[in-house]
C-alpha cells in the first residue's frame, strides 16, 4: 500500500516537472487555406511542438476561400490567416486593417495541366478552363500563364469556378474543361496518369506571394508579444522542415495523404525548394500583382509594396535566431 502511495506521488510529480518544461498555452485560432504543400512549416510547428514551445495552443481551422479567412480575422473569430498575401492587399486597399507579416512562399507553387490531347497553350484557345475560385490564386496563376504563352485571358478562353482539386481533376478527366492549374502532389499525380504537365509557374517567372500569414493592423502594437512568438514558432518550422527531412516526411504523408512514400518525397523537394528561409515577402511579388489591379483600380499600380507589409517583428525575430 505504501509502496503504491509513493510510486503515484512520484508520477504526479514527474508530471508536474514535465508540464513545466512548456510555458502557459495561449488558446489561439489560425486559418490555413487548403491541403496543399506550402502549408508545410505550419503542420510541422503543429506536430514537432514549435507553437507549443512558444506558449501557443494553435487551433488549425480550415477555410478554402481567402475572402472568408479575412472576414473571419476581421469579425476577431482569428488570430492569424494563411492566405495569399494578394488577398491581403485588396482587403488592405479597400480599408480593411490587415497587414502582412511575414511570407512562406514567394512563388506560385504550381503548374498547368491539360487534357491528353492538348499540347501546347495555343490549343487552349477556345476552350474551358477550371479555377478553384474567381479571384484566387488559380485565376491569377492561369492568367499569367496565358499571357504567358500568347493569349488573352479573357477572350480566348473560358474561365469555370469548380472549387477544389479533386473537383477540377474530375471534370478534366470527363471532358468538361481543357485544362486547370494543380499543386504538387495533385500535380505529380495528373502527369503520371498522362495528362499535359503544360508549364509551373514559377519556371515562367511568376513572382507572387502565394501563401503569406496575416494579421490585423492593431495587433502589430496590441499584441506584439503574440506576433513575435507566432513568428518565432513559424521560423523555426521552416528550419527543421528544410534539416529534418525525414519528420517532415512524416508530416506530408499524414497531412496530404500522398499516395506513396515516392510521392511524398517528390513533394518535399519540390516545397523544400520554394518555401523562404526568412519568411520575407518579395516586394517584386506585390509590385506584379498590383499591376494585375490597374485596370479596375487605375493608378494602385503606383502605390508602394511596402504599404501592405510590416515585417518589424519578423526582422526582430530573425536577429535573434
Amino acid at each position: 500500500m505504501m509502496q503504491s502511495l509513493r510510486a503515484n506521488f512520484f508520477i504526479l510529480i514527474l508530471g508536474l516537472i514535465c508540464a513545466g518544461d512548456l510555458p502557459a498555452q495561449q488558446r489561439i485560432a489560425v486559418s490555413y487555406p487548403g491541403i496543399a504543400g506550402y502549408n508545410i512549416p505550419f503542420w510541422v510547428a503543429l506536430d514537432g511542438g514549435e507553437f507549443k514551445k512558444a506558449g501557443l495552443d494553435v487551433e488549425a481551422v480550415l477555410i478554402s476561400g481567402g475572402t472568408k479567412s479575412m472576414q473571419a480575422l476581421l469579425s476577431g473569430g482569428l488570430d492569424f490567416a494563411h492566405v495569399s498575401g494578394g488577398m491581403s492587399v485588396q482587403a488592405n486597399l479597400n480599408g480593411a486593417d490587415v497587414t502582412i507579416i511575414g511570407t512562406g512562399s514567394n512563388s506560385m507553387s504550381a503548374g498547368v495541366v491539360a487534357a491528353k490531347d492538348i499540347k501546347s497553350y495555343q490549343d487552349l484557345r477556345g476552350k474551358k478552363v477550371g479555377l478553384a475560385s474567381f479571384g484566387g490564386n488559380n485565376d491569377i496563376g492561369m492568367r499569367f500563364a496565358l499571357k504567358k504563352n500568347g493569349l488573352n485571358p479573357d477572350k480566348d478562353v473560358t474561365f469555370l469556378q469548380l472549387g477544389g482539386e479533386r473537383n477540377r481533376l474530375t471534370a478534366l478527366e470527363r471532358g468538361a474543361i481543357a485544362a486547370t492549374i494543380i499543386s504538387p502532389p495533385g500535380l505529380f499525380v495528373a502527369e503520371a496518369q498522362g495528362y499535359t504537365r503544360l508549364g509551373d509557374l514559377a519556371a515562367m517567372g511568376m513572382r507572387y506571394p502565394e501563401l503569406s500569414i496575416i494579421t490585423r493592423k492593431r495587433d502589430l502594437k496590441e499584441r506584439r508579444d503574440l506576433v513575435r512568438r507566432y513568428l518565432r514558432a513559424f521560423v523555426e518550422a521552416v528550419r527543421i522542415m528544410k534539416t529534418n527531412r525525414e519528420a517532415t516526411l512524416r508530416v506530408i504523408e499524414k497531412y496530404i495523404h500522398v499516395g506513396s512514400k515516392a510521392e511524398a518525397v517528390k513533394t518535399y523537394d519540390f516545397f523544400v525548394k520554394s518555401t523562404s528561409d526568412t519568411l520575407r515577402t518579395e516586394r517584386d511579388g506585390i509590385t506584379e500583382f498590383l499591376a494585375t489591379l490597374e485596370a479596375s483600380k487605375p493608378g494602385v499600380s503606383k502605390r508602394h509594396p511596402s504599404e501592405f507589409i510590416d515585417e518589424s517583428v519578423l526582422e526582430d525575430v530573425l536577429k535573434g535566431r
